[in-house]
């Protein structure tokens, strides 16, 4: 196996490849052939998915100075290591998977970074310079164990989709309303007890998903015409309803949302597309026009709150 790799990493270094696949290697340390001599200096693609890195190391900028994306998803990283802030060109990072606890300042660093994905670990907290990815547009941090989000997130002015699902939110900071890009925030699973009156105001924002947050009491009228997710239901065309109105208006698969004194939303088939087997054409003949998927009730006839 070590023989293999060498030979793969000596023909990547003698061809000039631009990518490199060291997927599945059972790899415990960062292979020595990469950071032997001047490194690979024109591989802009490393893919480690699914080995059992534990660590990396401190010359990894030195040795591959043009890397663009690098993908570590399902290793057992446990800190990114200062040294990843000097990888200036890196568009993307995927640490999803691993075991990581602490996310170094030095992150905030990857002025070209514009994916960055940190779901499945064991982060409690983000530093505040993730708010100097001017470029970052994608954000994934969900299954973590974060209690709050990071002051200086707003000032991401690229940012686009935020998935913070399944943690340990209790409230979503008021400054998230401030992302001028920000079109899709997924929240679902955490501890959310009430959302920022003004989150919605914004007309880039069009996808909010909430689904699993047992103590939110309502939501946001200025979310009104956007697209949300609630657990249990499927997702039509939005309007602004109570939870008394529900057995007139759509099809609920879990009875307990009935009747509760709070504000919903419903929102149009996006994030979880329905399923287009026999199951489906059968629950659809038999649920009421106004309730199928696809359907759009029109607004006259729901209530509407301010």
């Amino acid at each position: 196996m070590a023989s293999e790799l060498c030979k793969t990493i000596s023909v990547a270094r003698l061809e000039k490849h631009k990518n490199l696949f060291l997927n599945y290697r059972n790899l415990h340390h960062f292979p020595l052939e990469l950071l032997k001599d001047e490194g690979l200096q024109y591989l802009e693609r490393l893919y480690m998915k699914r080995n059992s890195l534990t660590t990396l190391p401190e010359n990894l900028a030195q040795k591959l100075p043009n890397l663009v994306e690098l993908y570590l998803h399902s290793n057992n990283i446990v800190v990114v290591p200062e040294a990843i802030g000097s990888l200036v060109k890196l568009q993307c990072l995927d640490l999803s998977d691993n075991a990581l606890e602490i996310v170094c300042p030095e992150i905030g660093r990857l002025r070209a970074l514009r994916h960055l994905r940190l779901a499945n670990n064991q982060l409690q907290f983000l530093p505040p310079e993730v708010g100097d990815l001017k470029e970052l547009q994608t954000l994934d941090i969900s299954t973590n164990r974060l209690l709050t989000l990071p002051e200086r997130l707003h000032l991401c002015l690229s940012l686009q989709y935020l998935t913070v699902d399944r943690n340990r939110l209790w409230c979503v900071p008021r400054h998230l309303c401030q992302l001028p890009s920000l079109n899709e925030l997924s929240m679902a699973g955490n501890r959310l007890a009430f959302l920022p009156l003004d989150l919605g105001r914004s007309r880039e924002l069009q996808y909010v998903y909430v689904d699993n947050n047992i103590h939110l009491k309502g939501l946001p009228s200025y979310l009104y015409n956007k697209v949300i997710g609630c657990s249990g239901l499927f997702y039509l065309p939005l309007y602004l309803v109570s939870f008394d109105c529900l057995p007139d208006v759509l099809w609920c698969s879990h009875s307990s949302f009935r009747g509760k004194a709070a504000f919903f939303l419903i929102g149009a088939a996006h994030r979880f597309p329905p399923c287009r087997g026999e199951g489906h054409r059968d629950r659809e003949r038999s649920r009421p026009a106004s309730a199928r998927v696809g359907h759009e009730a029109s607004p006259s006839h729901l209530p509407q709150f301010s």
